[in-house]
């Protein structure tokens, strides 16, 4: 009786340290740091397809540029938190020598998430740890009672398809998450007599690497006072060309 009692008792030990091991070992592997990797000289090149509304708001257009977006130094937040700052160029398609200062975008990493401040909207883009269907409000800091920015409300990021493939432009990237973080049609796009709106956002990003396809769209069909497109319309889809490390 003894012998079956020690017996049972190594088992248990065994088990319990089988089971230490796999939890220790799984926020390595799915921590958001490695999927936005941070460090001065690092850049990524994209094509930049960008959607405009000209004529009075009344027809869009897609007008295509490379941007080069490039961590250019550590600096602080407007809350005195360290930050990456992040400088991007811009050229034509056709162009190739001529590059003009365009944005500078900041990157507030901490160990529970990843921040970006854009032209003064702080956006949560991940959250650790990284796991299917872990969800988030990744805009609650965007003041939303601003009339231009309401579209940005309520936004429930989510991650899915986590650790696996995705191909851009012909190129496989192994390991990769996706953040969906809206995608909302009220309306019919397809008929004009009626007031119609468009929320669509998803980024991806590969290990590694980091962003590696945003494809974002806010449209906006008004038909009073007048028929044309609300002035906070615009989109932005960034498909990466190459990086460096």
């Amino acid at each position: 009786m003894l012998k079956l009692l020690n017996i049972l008792l190594i088992l248990l030990i065994l088990m319990a340290l089988n089971g230490c091991d796999k939890s220790e070992g799984a926020p390595a592997a799915t921590n958001m740091d490695s999927y936005y990797p941070l460090a001065v000289g690092k850049y990524i090149t994209y094509r930049l397809d960008s959607t405009v509304y000209v004529n009075f708001n009344t027809k869009k257009e897609v007008h295509t540029y490379i941007v080069q977006d490039k961590i250019d130094a550590i600096t602080k937040d407007n809350l005195g938190n360290d930050a990456y700052r992040i400088r991007r160029m811009i050229r034509s398609q056709t162009d190739t020598t001529q590059w003009f200062d365009n944005a500078t975008f900041l990157v507030i990493p901490t160990l529970q998430k990843t921040e970006f401040l854009e032209n003064n909207l702080r956006f949560i883009k991940l959250v650790n740890p990284i796991r299917e269907f872990t969800t988030w409000q990744g805009n609650n800091q965007i003041n939303t009672v601003d009339q231009f920015l309401r579209f940005y409300e309520n936004w429930e990021y989510f991650y899915e398809s986590v650790g696996t493939p995705y191909t851009v432009n012909n190129k496989e990237y192994p390991e990769t998450i996706t953040v969906n973080q809206i995608d909302e049609v009220d309306g019919d796009p397809g008929n004009k007599n009626f007031a119609y709106t468009i929320k669509k956002s998803v980024e991806v990003y590969a290990k590694g690497v980091g962003l590696i396809y945003k494809d974002f769209l806010h449209e906006a069909w008004q038909v009073t006072p007048t028929s044309n497109y609300q002035t906070n319309s615009f989109g932005v889809k960034l498909t990466i060309l190459n990086h460096n490390f």
